[in-house]
């Protein structure tokens, strides 16, 4: 799937620090992840890992403990930096003269990349502070604008000229918020004003043209807490965030950074316009802003990757690889007539369960659908459902015959009750085109049908007229009607007639209620094209009603809105039921083995894609299908999918680990990285097709 906008820093400054003033030092700063290192003073020695560390002498250290930090630092200023590694010190501020001399005398060193000014809120401290650094640069015999400078911002007052604050100085290379120091201005309350602070910094970031550094999460045994919050940052603009443990590196340099499938999808991007000023990628017009925010984005993986540390490259293997078929559904407008009769595939019992949710949702003060007794009085031998309900009955059980390819809706005409709808009646919907035309203008077509619901006894039981807006029908002028006569258009006129006893005697053959299995085959990919969510008062309400309790699927107080996952099952049950239109009949079914791969959180949209695995003939008119379903989180199926070559692999049926799944999506399959959720092997016994 090719993006027109891909989401990752725009700028290659935005992730690599390399302002024209610093544009000397030997190695560029990643500022995705600056890991603020608490350094052992008995055996000082930096990580490892590459990236950017952060040697604390401020806040974060006592005062008795400053002086043998900085000999601590001076210690692995005197050892080999490790490859790849970037050296920050957090200095005191202007506010603290006598420290910060201190601080540079100390630990002024050509292996420091920068300094980083706590406290800064006037553009008179920026200048003398750059000040400070020309003169340690002098005595060092280093080029001038080699220390580069950091503004770090936790005071209100700093928001009054932080653009100013921000161009006082040529060495700045990066904006940096601190929360917790800024909330000390407000003993109470304060979290909006935090909030509104918080955002304005990447603004001025992004005008000057330099990352923005998002405050530390401090809750380090919440993991996935960090990660919500890198997301909410980088969403933000910041390009990047303070990390306080180990563990929080390799998330946020995930976050902040282009993920393969940006990548991929500003690499497509760029070769289908290249040559166009305005090209259609995907129902989107992609331009020159586009191709310049992609180019960026692929500069900025280039620089990340030439500074990592070189790993060897194997070959390219080739892995096999299915493209989906994906399913229509609605109505034909090539084929259909005057005339056709649509059926639905679907029928519904109706019990108290169906009236209780439903005024849970919609509720009524209309007596005779809440009352026994008053029902009773105006001669219903018991309550007759909601007519509202039987309305959005009559129309959802047409969708997937016939409106799933309509444009939209133009409304409802004659939608009337024809006979009473009994606790125990199971329904079905009939679907019949009256009138084909194109518009005017010869640009869409509209379709009128008449739409009934039949009891299991055959009876109409409500009816309405529907107009339809359709794409144009082409040839449609001259195209023969279907014959009328016969009993299939006999529940029709009785419903136009409002009459329930047209002549259908009562049907025993249950069988029509079984609608024929859709053919599949052994090997094939299937695309399901339904995608939606489960609601955040969905999800309570789910927890309550099937008594799902653990506290982090509803407990808001200690989780936070943002902290409540949905439950497994959930997850489940949800893209098993994505998946069914496609391989009914089922009549019974069992789990081989699922797993998890994706958290799911209320909002997130769910869709589904399965491969067949094996299909056994039972010799009953039935069949064993076994499926692999895979459940994607926030995926455009139709958009995103079609056409995509999806490694067999992915689907099993043997059990991998969640971990090799997404290392397999980020090597062959970009698009489905991180955003599968669950994987899924069942066998099924259905109906042949």
């Amino acid at each position: 799937m090719t993006q027109p906008v891909p989401s990752a820093p725009n700028v290659p400054k935005a992730s690599l620090n390399t302002p024209d003033t610093v544009a000397s030092r030997d190695q560029l700063v990643d500022l995705r992840s600056p890991y603020f290192f608490k350094l052992d003073h008995k055996a000082p020695v930096l990580p490892h890992q590459p990236g950017t560390v952060i040697l604390d002498l401020e806040d974060g250290v006592c005062t008795c403990d400053k002086a043998p930090r900085r000999k601590a630092i001076q210690a692995v200023l005197s050892q080999p930096i490790p490859k790849g590694v970037s050296i920050l010190i957090r200095c005191h501020g202007m506010d603290d003269a006598g420290g910060l001399l201190l601080d540079l005398d100390e630990v002024a060193h050509p292996a420091v990349s920068g300094f980083i000014l706590p406290m800064s809120s006037r553009v008179d401290e920026v200048e003398a502070f750059d000040d400070l650094l020309t003169s340690k640069e002098e005595d060092l015999d280093l080029t001038k604008g080699h220390f580069a400078i950091h503004l770090l911002i936790e005071l209100p007052e700093a928001y009054l000229d932080l653009a100013d604050l921000a161009r006082a100085s040529g060495r700045i290379a990066s904006i940096m918020f601190g929360r917790e120091d800024f909330m000390t201005r407000f003993p109470t309350g304060g979290a909006q004003a935090a909030d509104l602070a918080e955002a304005h910094i990447p603004l001025v970031a992004a005008a000057l043209g330099i990352p923005a550094i998002a405050s530390p999460f401090c809750a380090v045994k919440d993991p996935k807490g960090f990660e919500r919050n890198c997301r909410r940052t980088r969403a933000l603009g910041y390009t990047g965030t303070f990390t306080v443990h180990p563990s929080q590196r390799p998330v946020a340099d995930a976050t902040y950074g282009p993920s393969a499938l940006d990548v991929q999808s500003a690499r497509k991007l760029i070769e289908g316009s290249t040559g166009s000023q305005l090209v259609r990628m995907n129902g989107c017009l992609v331009g020159p802003p586009m191709r310049k925010r992609a180019q960026g984005l692929l500069d900025t993986a280039a620089a990340l990757s030439d500074s990592a540390s070189e790993a060897p490259v194997g070959p390219k293997v080739t892995v096999p690889s299915s493209t989906g078929r994906f399913p229509r559904y609605g109505v034909d407008t090539s084929t259909t007539q005057v005339g056709s009769i649509l059926e639905s595939p679907h029928a519904y019992t109706m019990d108290e369960g169906w009236r209780a949710k439903w005024f849970a949702h919609f509720p009524t003060s209309d007596a005779v659908l809440t009352s026994e007794p008053a029902a009773q009085a105006v001669g219903f031998d018991e309550r007759p459902l909601p007519f509202s309900l039987l309305l959005n009955l009559c129309l959802c059980l047409s969708v997937e015959p016939f409106s799933q390819t309509c444009r939209f809706h133009l409304g409802l005409r004659d939608a009337r009750q024809i006979a009473a709808v009994r606790m125990g009646d199971t329904v079905r919907a009939r679907i019949r085109v009256e009138a084909l035309r194109n518009t005017s203008t010869g640009d869409a077509a509209v379709i009128v049908t008449t739409h009934i619901l039949e009891n299991q006894r055959g009876e109409v039981v409500f009816a309405l007229t529907k107009d339809s807006y359709y794409a144009a029908i082409p040839g449609l002028e001259g195209r023969a009607e279907q014959d009328r006569s016969g009993a299939d258009h006999a529940a029709f006129d009785a419903a136009l007639s409002a009459q329930a006893d047209s002549g259908i005697g009562e049907r025993t053959n249950n069988a029509a209620y079984l609608p024929p299995a859709l053919p599949v085959i052994a090997g094939e990919v299937i695309l399901h094209p339904a995608v939606r969510p489960i609601g955040w008062s969905e999800n309570l309400e789910l927890t309550t009603l099937v008594r799902n309790t653990h506290p982090i699927h509803f407990d808001a107080q200690r989780y936070g809105r943002e902290g409540i996952v949905v439950c497994g099952g959930f997850v489940q049950a949800l893209v098993q039921g994505l998946a069914s239109p496609e391989f009914r009949q089922v009549i019974e079914e069992r789990l081989v083995h699922s797993f998890h791969a994706g958290t799911v959180m209320p909002e997130d949209r769910l869709g589904a894609l399965s491969r067949v695995l094996e299909i056994r003939d039972l010799g009953d008119g039935t069949e064993e299908v076994v499926v692999s379903t895979l459940g994607l989180i926030n995926v455009d199926v139709e958009q995103e999918l079609m056409g995509v070559a999806i490694p067999d692999a992915l689907f099993g049926p043997e059990a991998v680990k969640p971990a090799v799944l997404r290392a397999m999506c980020t090597e062959h399959c970009p698009v489905l990285e991180n955003r599968i959720a669950l994987r899924a092997v069942r066998v099924l016994r259905r109906l042949k097709a």
